[in-house]
């Protein structure tokens, strides 16, 4: 297994990684966005108002998003199983 072989790994394991997790962010990030834009309108500086949409947008988020993580992962899964067989012979 060469430098180059290794480094192809990472890339794709890091890839995945920021595939995977970005729809997860982006809920929290938006949800954050509504909330505070809602609480700079009303003057309500309260920390749960923040955390418990964004805890419920990223848990719908998760529901919603469930069968297509688990595409990708398999999809990874079925590669680096593939990669490691041609690479031991």
């Amino acid at each position: 297994m060469s430098v180059t072989d290794i480094a192809a790994a990472a890339r794709d394991m890091l890839m995945i990684t920021l595939v995977i997790v970005t729809p997860f962010l982006a809920a929290a990030m938006l949800s954050s966005f509504i909330v505070g834009v809602l609480q700079a309108s009303i003057r309500i500086n309260d920390l749960t108002l923040s955390f418990v949409p964004r805890l419920t947008a990223v848990l719908v988020t998760m529901y919603l998003a469930e069968g297509w993580v688990v595409t990708h992962l398999a999809a990874y899964v079925e590669r680096s199983i593939m990669l490691a067989r041609s690479l031991g012979g």
